[in-house]
């Protein structure tokens, strides 16, 4: 049985091997629903996906709620450093759109562009973790899906050092701008 180390990692996952195109990862999979396709064991939930049954550990998801770790803490084992690049990719993408259309109006929602930049950095430091020290770029064999593979031959730099703090360096700084644009809106 396949393990996640929180339900927004189970999430993330499931909407990788449910893709229909494989450019656009991470389409929003049905979520987690407690009572619908979530069971409470006595260790751990039990999501009950498209892409299969997922355990997540109460307590893997309790620490990393702790210390604000959507996607958990440690390595992943579900999603490999090719995928979690392409998932930062994704949520910049939404972020940049939903940036572009943020025009400061009085009521007007501004939490589609902060999660979403919030996301892809999170995401591209998920992959960053696979970056042993010093090392030009995540190694092969941190990247053991097919999905990840293509991905990374598409895309030769995908998960190189200086890819991926550039794109980290990006994201955290557009989410940075933006809150300085609008503090008070």
């Amino acid at each position: 049985m396949l393990t996640a180390r929180t339900l927004t990692e189970a999430q993330v996952y499931v909407g990788l091997v449910t893709a229909a195109d494989p450019d656009l990862p991470a389409v929003p999979a049905p979520g987690p629903q407690p009572g619908v396709n979530v069971t409470e064991g006595p260790e751990a939930w039990t999501f009950a996906s498209q892409a299969g049954d997922i355990v997540i550990p109460y307590a893997s998801e309790r620490a990393a709620t702790t210390v604000g770790a959507w996607f958990g803490l440690g390595k992943s084992r579900l999603i490999d450093a090719a995928q979690w690049a392409i998932v930062s990719a994704t949520f910049a993408r939404r972020a940049l759109d939903a940036d572009l259309a943020y025009t400061g109006a009085p009521g007007q929602d501004r939490s589609p562009v902060e999660l979403n930049w919030e996301f892809a950095a999170d995401a591209v430091s998920e992959a960053i973790k696979f970056l042993p020290d010093g090392a030009d770029e995540v190694p092969d064999a941190e990247i053991w899906t097919e999905y990840g593979k293509q991905a990374k031959a598409r895309h030769p730099h995908l998960v190189s050092r200086a890819k991926l703090y550039d794109d980290l360096e990006y994201y955290r700084g557009t989410l940075e701008d933006f809150r300085a644009l609008y503090r008070n809106s």
